[in-house]
């Protein structure tokens, strides 16, 4: 499967992403998340280590509102 086919599956599943990974980084290879965590370099790491490349990398905004104080 293609990595366009992993990144068209985060964004439908968007929002179930956002309650099990708020706020961390997700690699996904075939549909499915293979590592998460707030360290870039960890998740890149433990999905290499488990499927080789390629895979798809994504950080997952918490969806809670950015609220600036001036």
């Amino acid at each position: 499967m293609s990595g366009s086919k992993d990144f068209q599956w985060i964004n439908k599943n968007y929002g179930s992403l956002q309650s099990s990974y708020p706020s961390m980084y997700v690699a996904v290879k075939d549909e499915k998340v293979i590592s998460a965590n707030k360290d870039f370099g960890k998740v890149y790491q433990e999905a290499k280590k488990k499927v080789g490349e390629p895979f798809v990398t994504e950080y997952i905004l918490s969806g809670e509102p950015f609220v600036f104080n001036i």
